[in-house]
């Protein structure tokens, strides 16, 4: 009777028969479920920030499914101004288009490629497509109407002065008594 009572109760029973060795039921545990509300919090999160962060090379997309890389880039904070290196091989100043506003900076290129060649029995046709995009956000208000800029051997550098340069920081030394 008390057999009866543990096979209904289904949290134990035996592994096979003449055996003592006993099986518990598969159940959740504790730990499990946190890995699993971990897990869904980080695909949450890379979602969430696959269009600030660099963290894979194609995480963001432009038109669709083509895929846009994130060009690498330098920000220096100049005291007055910030200077901004961003790296764009392969293309050329008209293939870019930079937008300024008082907070941010976007940096977009594109740029298409076709070429054909027919012969007599055939038509070869090649096609490519590239993008670059980054949004830079400036810790600091910039004026965005006076932001200068150029574009040497795929390498773009442009000037955006501060529209409140904070004070330099003077050192005072301290005499002990």
């Amino acid at each position: 009777m008390i057999e009866k009572r543990s096979k209904k109760a289904g949290s134990v029973s035996p592994a096979s028969l003449g055996s003592n060795l006993a099986v518990r039921s598969p159940r959740y545990t504790l730990t499990s479920d946190f890995d699993s509300i971990f897990n869904q919090f980080r695909r949450s999160f890379n979602d969430l920030m696959a269009p600030l962060l660099p963290l894979t090379a194609s995480s963001s997309t432009i038109l669709g499914e083509m895929p846009a890389r994130f060009p690498a880039v330098d920000l220096v904070d100049g005291g007055d101004h910030y200077t901004v290196t961003a790296e764009l091989p392969g293309f050329r100043k008209d293939n870019v288009n930079i937008e300024v506003n008082s907070d941010e900076l976007h940096i977009r290129a594109s740029k298409k490629s076709e070429t054909e060649e027919k012969k007599k029995n055939y038509v070869h046709r090649e096609r490519s497509y590239s993008a670059l995009e980054r949004l830079i956000a400036f810790p600091e208000e910039v004026i965005p109407s006076k932001a200068e800029g150029g574009m040497t051997d795929g390498i773009l550098e442009l000037r955006i002065p501060k529209k409140k340069p904070k004070p330099e920081r003077k050192m005072t030394k301290v005499t002990l008594k």
